[in-house]
């Protein structure tokens, strides 16, 4: 077990407070104002991952953000004092094919002071300078595999050895207050490799996310242990947004997507948006979003839903 460090006990404190004020003021948790920012500034990507984008939404176009766009986006944030508890930095496309990801950290910790979280992939090691920055407080690095084989395919292409050898090579160059994560995504196909996953990887901070798909999840009564794995991590998951009365992870913050519109979820295609970032006002539509809920025409559509949406939706009438 690890032993918690002044930079954990700090991030506590911060959700802490989040919760504090909800609490004390009558809020649901996924309320009031949003406490999170997931953007992607660019949407490259070199892999195509079997579990990627469960709502069948391929991004075709290349796109890049203008940082105009997020620079108006931080002003709106820091001038109304929203608290900004942390930031997903490049959450579909990968940062390793941002070169402009750096001077973006260091916009977002010039405005808003908060943690700043990254995903990426780690396969492309040319450009691993890239995340190399003092302003990055979370390094999340996607492996869904313990062995080259099932790593290609589960990611699409074979590259097992890269993207370890980014993982090393951040290890050895991190400053000194960053964690390194690895990330499991888990589905029928690695879900068989998930305990040789935690042991190879038992020295960093690891993360397993289970791939929710409500409407199809297995009814059958005989389960094999792959099923079982995913049952398990899939309550867990379940079991977390019912505790947090969220109907859907994504309800208590912003997305921004590579065209520099306000996603009503990452996970949706692009047309699903409220506008561009320039051009809206920025927390009136937050509040806009929240009423719509989940009876948007994009969220009625998907299957990742958490099954007690409904409930938690009647819960509390705005």
């Amino acid at each position: 077990m690890k032993i918690p460090t002044i930079q954990d006990l700090l991030r506590t404190k911060r959700i802490q407070k989040t919760k504090l004020y909800k609490v004390t003021h009558g809020k649901p948790m996924w309320s009031d104002q949003p406490v999170s920012l997931n953007l992607d500034t660019q949407n490259g990507c070199n892999l195509k991952c079997k579990y990627c984008n469960p709502q069948n939404v391929f991004v075709k176009d290349h796109d890049e953000m203008p940082l105009s766009s997020l620079q108006h986006l931080l002003d709106v944030l820091k001038e109304s004092k929203t608290f900004i508890n942390y930031v997903c930095a490049e959450g579909n496309g990968d940062p390793l094919f941002e070169p402009r990801f750096p001077v973006i950290c260091e916009m977002i910790k010039q405005k808003l002071g908060c943690n700043i979280d990254v995903f990426s992939n780690g396969s492309c090691y040319a450009n691993r300078n890239i995340l190399h920055t003092p302003h990055l407080d979370d390094i999340r690095f996607t492996i869904s595999a313990s062995n080259p084989e099932l790593y290609a395919k589960v990611h699409g292409k074979p590259l097992f050895r890269e993207a370890i050898k980014t993982l090393q090579w951040i290890t050895d160059n991190k400053f000194f207050h960053q964690r390194i994560w690895i990330n499991f995504v888990l589905f029928k196909d690695n879900a068989h490799d998930l305990a040789n996953w935690q042991k190879l990887f038992r020295g960093y901070y690891q993360d397993v996310r289970a791939l929710h798909i409500g409407e199809s999840r297995k009814q059958s009564k005989q389960l094999d242990s792959s099923d079982l794995v995913l049952e398990q991590y899939r309550k867990q998951f379940f079991d977390r947004l019912i505790k947090q009365e969220l109907p859907c992870s994504v309800f208590h913050g912003i997305g921004l997507s590579a065209k520099g519109t306000y996603m009503q979820c990452i996970d949706l295609p692009y047309e699903h948006n409220w506008g561009n970032i320039e051009e809206i006002d920025v927390l009136e539509t937050y509040q806009k979003r929240l009423d719509v809920g989940l009876n948007h025409v994009g969220c009625r559509g998907c299957n990742q839903k958490n099954p007690h949406w409904k409930e938690l939706f009647e819960k509390y009438v705005w």
